[in-house]
């Protein structure tokens, strides 16, 4: 199958009491996403982050390290669940954003992007650069970056601040991604801007579809510095006159400040042509031995 079809859940953050409430949000959105018929669905970064209001309105952001631990990370085992289900009884793949967790009681934390497969497998790619500020939550960074097969297309999971190093793309594209998939979560239209700058960049320079995803909404903790989302999700493409989109942009959420579902299908052979035959033939005009000799790469 040489097309694709997308839907993005721009997931709402609001306060959630209960793991069980977060689990029926979980799944009320994904089924109202596989009424669109796509093939892949595709949640936010810390899609699971509502949680933090178990802790209380008393909560600071100094408290932060021991509410994701109390709260987030023991959700874990609810979390895959959901999403494994929802992936075998819908037939689809899964991308669920990613979700905060601890591997034992004296491990540091991972930002750890999830995909679910119809089949019950699922990959976990743990976040590779962290914002300043995650890692006073007590998240490590991780070294590696590997890409997957979804059937009809390969994808590489590039997490948010991830996004805004070329290194990440250009990687993923050397090693056969078609699409990449950017769960995020950005807390100011500043931040916002930044993903979607560097993913549009990603597209370009790659020659690949790039799907952004965000989080919508707010809570009410921590009480010193409470979490407000924004971000317009979007899926990004490279832009010439193969793909025959002027902007760059597929498809766009129509806010970026609340929960809302966007689709679009893509045509994965049309990236060939971009690389082969189009007005700006990108990767075919890259000069790798001019870059070793004459640039300072790193």
């Amino acid at each position: 199958m040489a097309k694709i079809k997308i839907a993005i859940c721009q997931f709402g953050l609001r306060d959630t009491m209960s793991h069980d409430e977060m689990a029926a949000h979980l799944r009320q959105q994904i089924r109202l996403a596989a009424q669109k018929g796509p093939n892949l669905v595709v949640f936010p970064e810390l899609t699971t982050l509502g949680l933090l209001a178990m802790a209380g309105e008393g909560l600071l952001y100094a408290e932060l390290k021991l509410a994701m631990r109390e709260f987030i990370a023991p959700f874990t085992p609810i979390y895959e669940e959901v999403f494994t289900e929802e992936a075998r009884r819908l037939g689809l793949f899964i991308v669920g954003g990613s979700h905060w967790i601890v591997e034992n009681s004296q491990d540091r934390g991972y930002n750890v992007a999830h995909l679910f497969s119809p089949n019950g497998s699922i990959v976990r790619q743990r976040k590779n650069h962290l914002f300043p500020g995650e890692t006073d939550w007590g998240t490590a960074t991780f070294d590696g970056l590997k890409t997957y097969d979804i059937g009809s297309a390969r994808i590489g999971l590039m997490t948010c601040y991830d996004s805004e190093f070329p290194e990440v793309g250009r990687h993923f594209m050397l090693e056969g991604a078609q699409i990449l998939i950017c769960p995020s979560a950005t807390y100011t239209e500043r931040g916002y801007y930044r993903v979607r700058r560097c993913c549009a960049a990603r597209a370009v320079e790659n020659q690949v579809y790039v799907v952004e995803c965000h989080q919508a909404g707010a809570i009410s903790v921590p009480r010193d510095k409470p979490f407000t989302s924004y971000g317009k999700s979007a899926i990004l493409c490279p832009i010439d006159d193969q793909v025959n989109v002027t902007n760059g942009v597929l498809v766009e959420a129509p806010a970026g400040d609340q929960e809302c579902i966007v689709t679009a299908e893509m045509d994965i052979q049309v990236l060939a042509k971009s690389r082969e035959a189009s007005e700006a033939t990108i990767l075919k005009d890259r000069r790798p031995a001019c870059y070793k000799k004459h640039y300072r790469l790193y």
